[in-house]
């Protein structure tokens, strides 16, 4: 059942998707408002030092996070939301949908932090180019890639989320692309690419803070990154002109902002023009928000 198609909150000055507000919620804590598929969606903010919220808009969100709630995985929902619930997300090669898919965690399954780093890939992945994506979650970075004629290997170690990845490349028209499908832990599937002599012209890499794969194997970054980070240059081979195709390494990690990734980087590309900043979206009054970093570099 759709949500109705007069709302409040449907105005020309809210481009969807887009953050529409954030700010402190006077308790001490943080919130978000975004516009996802014409649906308001109210969740958590966890950083410090968060201005004020400027909007009325906040009283006509119609999905809500709140940690605690006996609702069903903490969600509120005020009125029915649309099936199948998508944003569409236009990039200069492509025009990606994206499912929103609300999470007991409070995730909702699209990053719009991600999606200059989503254009930057469309703009610069080789076509014909085979690339690597791991930590691939929702897929958006994965389909951005196959839109620009690549092969796309997605690694995630999640069943659910790959069936998420799956059905956002049928409803961007990506179904038939050359896209291979694998639920493993990143570690253990680059080790193996590392045995077999495999290829890549680039890679993209999201690793979490920490994480489990398929068979209970641990992911920690502080640990983890760097030896992965290793084998996978070893996957685009060694050139003093750098990978074929573009590098992207993105985190929400803490301890992991841009310089330091940045610097990482560098320890297995030794090339010019790294490149890294933060994640960051603007909302509707023109502020920005940082929600994670980068760091990157293309051929060109």
């Amino acid at each position: 059942m759709n949500v109705p198609a007069a709302r409040e909150f449907r105005t020309p000055a809210l481009r969807d998707p887009s953050l529409v507000d954030f700010g402190a919620d006077g308790t001490g804590g943080g919130r978000r408002l975004e516009l996802l598929g014409g649906v308001l969606v109210d969740r958590p903010l966890a950083l410090p030092d968060l201005p004020r919220r400027r909007t009325a808009l906040w009283r006509d969100a119609t999905a809500t996070f709140a940690e605690g709630s006996a609702d069903a995985g903490g969600w509120r929902i005020a009125a029915p939301l649309p099936d199948p619930w998508r944003v569409t997300v236009p990039l200069t090669a492509a025009t990606l949908s994206l499912e929103v898919r609300p999470a007991p965690s409070g995730q909702v399954g699209v990053f719009l932090e991600q999606a200059d780093q989503w254009d930057w890939l469309a703009a610069r992945t080789p076509a014909g180019g085979r690339m690597l994506s791991l930590f691939a979650h929702s897929g958006a970075a994965s389909l951005a890639m196959a839109a620009a004629g690549a092969e796309v290997v997605h690694v995630d170690a999640s069943r659910q989320a790959i069936a998420l990845a799956r059905r956002n490349a049928a409803a961007s028209g990506l179904d038939a692309a050359p896209i291979r499908w694998v639920c493993e832990d990143a570690r253990s599937f680059v080790a193996r690419e590392v045995r077999r002599g495999s290829r890549y012209a680039g890679a993209v890499l999201d690793p979490p803070s920490w994480g489990h794969g398929p068979r209970g194997q641990a992911f920690a970054i502080d640990r983890d990154l760097v030896p992965l980070l290793a084998d996978v240059a070893t996957l685009l081979g060694t050139s003093e002109t750098g990978p074929a195709g573009p590098v992207l390494l993105s985190c929400h990690a803490a301890r992991w902002r841009h310089g330091r990734l940045r610097d990482t980087l560098a320890r297995s590309w030794p090339v010019p023009g790294l490149e890294s900043g933060p994640l960051v979206c603007t909302d509707a009054a023109g502020r920005t928000l940082a929600l994670g970093d980068f760091a990157r570099w293309s051929p060109r």
